[in-house]
Protein backbone atom coordinates (compact mmCIF):
# COMPACT_ATOMS: atom_id res chain seq x y z
CA UNK A 1 0.00 0.00 0.00
CA UNK A 2 1.42 3.36 -1.02
CA UNK A 3 0.64 6.78 0.44
CA UNK A 4 1.10 10.07 -1.31
CA UNK A 5 2.86 12.99 0.29
CA UNK A 6 0.54 15.65 1.70
CA UNK A 7 -0.17 18.48 -0.70
CA UNK A 8 1.18 21.86 0.37
CA UNK A 9 -1.43 24.47 1.18
CA UNK A 10 -1.96 27.02 -1.58
CA UNK A 11 -2.75 30.49 -0.25
CA UNK A 12 -3.55 33.48 -2.41
CA UNK A 13 -2.54 36.99 -1.33
CA UNK A 14 -4.71 39.79 -2.72
CA UNK A 15 -3.13 43.17 -1.94
CA UNK A 16 -4.50 46.65 -2.43
CA UNK A 17 -5.61 49.82 -0.76
CA UNK A 18 -9.28 48.69 -0.66
CA UNK A 19 -10.29 52.35 -0.44
CA UNK A 20 -13.09 51.29 -0.22
CA UNK A 21 -13.45 47.55 -0.80
CA UNK A 22 -16.14 47.06 -3.47
CA UNK A 23 -18.05 44.38 -5.33
CA UNK A 24 -15.39 44.22 -8.06
CA UNK A 25 -12.78 43.21 -5.47
CA UNK A 26 -15.10 40.55 -4.06
CA UNK A 27 -16.12 39.18 -7.45
CA UNK A 28 -12.47 38.90 -8.48
CA UNK A 29 -11.61 37.21 -5.16
CA UNK A 30 -14.40 34.66 -5.59
CA UNK A 31 -13.32 33.93 -9.16
CA UNK A 32 -9.70 33.38 -8.13
CA UNK A 33 -10.70 31.11 -5.24
CA UNK A 34 -12.91 28.98 -7.45
CA UNK A 35 -10.83 28.72 -10.61
CA UNK A 36 -7.44 28.33 -8.91
CA UNK A 37 -8.73 25.98 -6.21
CA UNK A 38 -7.03 27.94 -3.45
CA UNK A 39 -7.18 26.76 0.15
CA UNK A 40 -7.67 30.38 1.21
CA UNK A 41 -7.33 33.93 -0.08
CA UNK A 42 -5.91 36.58 2.22
CA UNK A 43 -6.90 40.18 1.49
CA UNK A 44 -3.97 42.36 2.49
CA UNK A 45 -4.64 46.12 2.75
CA UNK A 46 -1.49 48.20 2.40
CA UNK A 47 -0.56 50.97 4.81
CA UNK A 48 1.49 53.39 2.75
CA UNK A 49 1.21 52.34 -0.90
CA UNK A 50 4.42 53.36 -2.70
CA UNK A 51 2.77 53.99 -6.08
CA UNK A 52 -0.15 56.24 -5.14
CA UNK A 53 -1.33 58.84 -2.64
CA UNK A 54 -2.28 57.74 0.85
CA UNK A 55 -5.85 56.48 1.20
CA UNK A 56 -8.63 58.88 2.15
CA UNK A 57 -9.63 57.04 5.32
CA UNK A 58 -7.72 55.47 8.19
CA UNK A 59 -6.23 52.00 8.07
CA UNK A 60 -8.56 50.93 10.90
CA UNK A 61 -11.60 52.02 8.89
CA UNK A 62 -10.43 50.16 5.78
CA UNK A 63 -9.95 47.04 7.92
CA UNK A 64 -13.45 47.36 9.33
CA UNK A 65 -14.90 47.64 5.82
CA UNK A 66 -12.97 44.54 4.74
CA UNK A 67 -14.22 42.60 7.75
CA UNK A 68 -17.80 43.49 6.83
CA UNK A 69 -17.25 42.67 3.16
CA UNK A 70 -15.86 39.17 3.74
CA UNK A 71 -18.39 38.11 6.36
CA UNK A 72 -19.95 34.92 5.03
CA UNK A 73 -16.93 34.18 2.80
CA UNK A 74 -15.25 31.29 4.66
CA UNK A 75 -12.17 31.07 2.42
CA UNK A 76 -11.44 34.81 2.53
CA UNK A 77 -9.22 36.04 5.34
CA UNK A 78 -7.94 39.42 6.47
CA UNK A 79 -4.15 39.81 6.47
CA UNK A 80 -3.03 42.93 8.36
CA UNK A 81 0.73 42.44 8.01
CA UNK A 82 1.33 45.63 6.05
CA UNK A 83 -0.69 47.77 8.46
CA UNK A 84 1.84 46.97 11.18
CA UNK A 85 4.57 48.75 9.20
CA UNK A 86 5.48 52.42 9.24
CA UNK A 87 7.27 52.46 5.90
CA UNK A 88 6.00 52.07 2.32
CA UNK A 89 4.54 48.66 1.56
CA UNK A 90 6.65 46.68 -0.91
CA UNK A 91 5.28 43.37 -2.10
CA UNK A 92 8.68 41.65 -2.01
CA UNK A 93 9.16 42.50 1.67
CA UNK A 94 5.65 41.43 2.62
CA UNK A 95 5.85 38.12 0.77
CA UNK A 96 9.20 37.38 2.41
CA UNK A 97 7.62 37.85 5.84
CA UNK A 98 4.62 35.72 4.92
CA UNK A 99 6.85 32.96 3.52
CA UNK A 100 8.87 32.98 6.74
CA UNK A 101 5.64 32.66 8.76
CA UNK A 102 4.25 29.93 6.46
CA UNK A 103 7.31 28.02 5.16
CA UNK A 104 5.34 24.96 4.09
CA UNK A 105 2.76 26.95 2.12
CA UNK A 106 2.80 27.86 -1.56
CA UNK A 107 1.95 31.54 -2.03
CA UNK A 108 0.24 33.08 -5.05
CA UNK A 109 0.08 36.87 -5.31
CA UNK A 110 -2.98 38.22 -7.13
CA UNK A 111 -2.57 41.25 -9.42
CA UNK A 112 -4.41 42.81 -12.35
CA UNK A 113 -3.34 42.81 -15.98
CA UNK A 114 -2.61 46.54 -15.60
CA UNK A 115 0.03 45.79 -12.94
CA UNK A 116 1.66 43.01 -14.96
CA UNK A 117 2.26 45.48 -17.81
CA UNK A 118 4.79 47.36 -15.65
CA UNK A 119 5.77 44.55 -13.26
CA UNK A 120 9.49 44.92 -14.05
CA UNK A 121 9.33 48.37 -12.43
CA UNK A 122 8.27 46.85 -9.10
CA UNK A 123 10.75 46.80 -6.25
CA UNK A 124 12.75 43.53 -6.46
CA UNK A 125 10.34 41.99 -8.96
CA UNK A 126 12.57 38.96 -9.56
CA UNK A 127 12.61 38.26 -5.82
CA UNK A 128 8.81 38.26 -5.79
CA UNK A 129 8.86 35.34 -8.23
CA UNK A 130 11.21 33.37 -5.96
CA UNK A 131 8.69 33.72 -3.14
CA UNK A 132 5.38 33.17 -4.91
CA UNK A 133 3.47 32.63 -8.11
CA UNK A 134 1.54 35.46 -9.77
CA UNK A 135 -2.16 35.10 -10.55
CA UNK A 136 -3.16 37.75 -13.08
CA UNK A 137 -6.76 38.92 -13.51
CA UNK A 138 -8.02 40.65 -16.64
CA UNK A 139 -8.73 44.37 -16.37
CA UNK A 140 -10.70 46.57 -18.79
CA UNK A 141 -8.47 48.19 -21.40
CA UNK A 142 -5.41 45.98 -20.83
CA UNK A 143 -4.25 43.07 -22.95
CA UNK A 144 -1.46 40.51 -22.82
CA UNK A 145 0.35 42.47 -25.55
CA UNK A 146 1.09 45.56 -23.45
CA UNK A 147 4.24 46.59 -21.62
CA UNK A 148 6.22 43.90 -19.81
CA UNK A 149 3.50 41.27 -20.22
CA UNK A 150 4.71 39.47 -23.40
CA UNK A 151 8.30 38.93 -22.20
CA UNK A 152 7.17 37.90 -18.71
CA UNK A 153 4.69 35.36 -20.07
CA UNK A 154 7.28 33.96 -22.49
CA UNK A 155 9.58 33.15 -19.57
CA UNK A 156 7.24 32.49 -16.63
CA UNK A 157 3.81 31.78 -18.13
CA UNK A 158 2.11 28.53 -17.11
CA UNK A 159 -1.31 26.98 -16.69
CA UNK A 160 -3.26 26.70 -13.44
CA UNK A 161 -1.91 23.23 -12.62
CA UNK A 162 1.52 24.80 -12.00
CA UNK A 163 0.18 26.42 -8.84
CA UNK A 164 0.26 22.98 -7.22
CA UNK A 165 3.22 21.41 -9.01
CA UNK A 166 5.74 24.26 -8.61
CA UNK A 167 6.68 26.13 -5.44
CA UNK A 168 6.98 29.59 -7.04
CA UNK A 169 7.91 31.50 -10.16
CA UNK A 170 4.91 30.87 -12.43
CA UNK A 171 2.57 33.47 -13.92
CA UNK A 172 -1.02 32.31 -14.37
CA UNK A 173 -3.38 34.31 -16.58
CA UNK A 174 -7.09 34.09 -15.74
CA UNK A 175 -9.95 34.62 -18.15
CA UNK A 176 -12.14 36.28 -15.53
CA UNK A 177 -14.99 38.66 -16.33
CA UNK A 178 -13.76 42.26 -16.49
CA UNK A 179 -15.25 43.92 -13.43
CA UNK A 180 -15.72 47.60 -14.11
CA UNK A 181 -16.21 48.86 -10.55
CA UNK A 182 -13.83 51.74 -9.81
CA UNK A 183 -12.87 52.88 -6.32
CA UNK A 184 -12.25 56.39 -7.69
CA UNK A 185 -15.77 56.58 -9.14
CA UNK A 186 -17.23 55.17 -5.91
CA UNK A 187 -15.42 57.79 -3.81
CA UNK A 188 -16.75 60.49 -6.15
CA UNK A 189 -20.32 59.18 -5.75
CA UNK A 190 -19.93 59.08 -1.96
CA UNK A 191 -18.62 62.66 -1.94
CA UNK A 192 -21.81 63.66 -3.76
CA UNK A 193 -23.77 61.88 -0.99
CA UNK A 194 -25.41 59.42 -3.35
CA UNK A 195 -27.39 56.88 -1.35
CA UNK A 196 -27.78 53.80 -3.56
CA UNK A 197 -24.31 52.71 -4.66
CA UNK A 198 -24.67 49.15 -5.90
CA UNK A 199 -20.91 48.68 -6.32
CA UNK A 200 -20.68 48.48 -2.50
CA UNK A 201 -22.09 45.72 -0.35
CA UNK A 202 -24.97 46.97 1.84
CA UNK A 203 -22.94 46.41 5.02
CA UNK A 204 -19.97 48.41 3.73
CA UNK A 205 -22.17 51.23 2.41
CA UNK A 206 -23.99 51.41 5.76
CA UNK A 207 -20.65 51.63 7.60
CA UNK A 208 -19.41 54.39 5.29
CA UNK A 209 -22.59 56.39 5.80
CA UNK A 210 -22.53 55.91 9.58
CA UNK A 211 -18.89 57.03 9.76
CA UNK A 212 -19.45 59.81 7.21
CA UNK A 213 -16.45 58.71 5.16
CA UNK A 214 -15.37 60.14 1.79
CA UNK A 215 -17.43 63.29 2.37
CA UNK A 216 -14.83 65.80 1.22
Amino acid sequence: MTSSLPTKRLIGIFGGTFDPVHQGHLACARYVLTHCDLDALQLMPCHLPPHRASPGVSAIQRVEMLKLAITGEPKMQLQTLELQRHTPSYTADSLALLKHAMPDTTLAFVIGMDSLAYFKQWHQWQHILTLSHLIVCRRPGYSSEKGDTPTLLAKYGADISALRTADNGKIIMLNNPEFSASATAIRHALAQKKQNITELSPAVLNYIQQQQLYQS
